[in-house]
């Protein structure tokens, strides 16, 4: 017997891989299948009941089916050998810029591209690189790289699809559908402990990027994870962004300046090795150490002498310097105000200029001018 073909995997496979209007030739082949079944099974119920009329029907039937397979097979087995020349080729980029966490795992299972064994083995493997490369290995030697290419699909990893593609040449066609540069992955890595220290995911952010399609579900939930601390919150979801095509790291970028996170995404688009922030940058730079350092040196003193509940919070939000989560989640009534003065000092640590600033300003106009004070003048009074 013949080996069965997934033929939704070879109809997205073929229909991208394909330059000569690939869909075309792959609806035709199943045209050519499906219609004469059709046409064999109304045949014996309304011309003909006959033994002799039904075997000459299951003859044809045998000959429909066997050159359809067989123009089908010759279509998967080119396009396999095709595809896997560019895996095998970008086999390295691609451990990089594919995300084999988070659904395609999964999709792999249910199309016959893995077995739970095999995802037991990935699984097993402790970096995300680590992970694809034992993905790709055994698609590459089981064969399923149909399965691959419409598990990516599903994933919504179009960029990886257009890499393979162009076996790392960008076309006009793939638009933002493609990976991050280089020298962006670099900015990334570089601010990578700036960046953990001022992200904020919590209070909109990945609400707003899975309403906009760029988080799915899983990562959500994943980066919600409320044993976690923020710092490895943001250390988690900087290690999924590095995996995002152009097209979603300009959404985030947009996302971050809806949420007053301008001094984060300003860290983002730092292009050339070596610059930093400079006075030419205006107020949306994250805190200087110095600053940071007055609040940790002050922990203690400042929750038990700063107050949040009266008015405070308030002011904040009309000058747009937190967002409504953020004072929903500051407002929790189970709060003592302990714990209130506490994570609000958190989401404060992770301010830009522009918006501690505006905090000192509202802290004099709720009558706080010592805890003003004590902000401003680096912990003396």
């Amino acid at each position: 017997m013949p080996s069965v073909i997934d033929l939704d995997a070879l109809y997205t496979t073929h229909a991208l891989f394909d330059e000569s209007n690939g869909r075309t030739e792959v609806l035709e082949l199943l045209f050519f299948i499906l219609v004469p079944l059709t046409y064999h099974l109304m045949i014996p119920l309304h011309f003909d009941q006959s033994l002799e009329g039904r075997s000459v029907v299951r003859k044809k039937k045998r000959r429909i089916l066997y050159e359809g397979h067989r123009k089908l097979r010759l279509l998967h087995v080119q396009n396999r050998n095709d595809i896997s020349s560019k895996i095998k080729d970008q086999r390295g980029k691609l451990a990089e810029i594919m995300e084999p966490d988070f659904g395609l795992l999964p999709k792999l299972i249910s199309s016959g591209g893995l077995n739970l064994n095999e995802k037991e083995k990935i699984e097993a493997e402790a970096t995300r690189s680590g992970r694809s490369k034992r993905l790709l290995d055994l698609i590459l030697a089981n064969g399923k790289h149909h399965e691959f290419i419409a598990a990516l699909w599903d994933s919504g990893q179009i960029h990886v699809i257009n890499w393979i593609r162009g076996n790392g040449v960008y076309s006009p066609e793939y638009g933002s559908d493609w990976p991050l540069e280089d020298r962006e992955i670099k900015v990334i890595d570089r601010n990578f402990d700036k960046l953990s220290s001022n992200l904020v995911t919590a209070h909109g952010l990945l609400e707003k990027l899975f309403s906009n399609g760029i988080i799915n579900y899983e990562q959500m939930e994943f980066l919600k994870n409320e044993t976690k601390h923020s710092f490895k919150h943001s250390e988690d979801f900087l290690s999924i962004l590095r995996r995002f095509s152009r097209g979603y790291f300009s959404l985030t970028l947009e996302c971050l300046r809806e949420l007053n996170q301008d001094h984060v995404a300003r860290m983002m688009e730092e292009l050339e090795e070596g610059e930093d922030y400079n006075s030419d940058n205006g107020s949306d730079l994250p805190l200087e150490r110095e600053q940071i350092e007055v609040i940790d040196r002050k922990y203690d003193w400042l929750i038990h002498n700063i107050d949040v509940a009266h008015g405070l919070l308030d002011k904040l939000l009309s000058k747009n310097v937190i967002n409504f989560q953020m004072m929903e989640f500051l407002n929790i009534e189970t709060k003592t105000s302990f714990k209130r003065n506490e994570d609000f000092l958190g989401i404060l640590r992770r301010f830009s200029h522009n918006s501690f600033s505006l905090t000192v300003k509202c802290l004099r106009e709720s009558n706080q001018d010592h805890i003003a004070e004590l902000l401003e003048k680096g912990g003396r009074f």
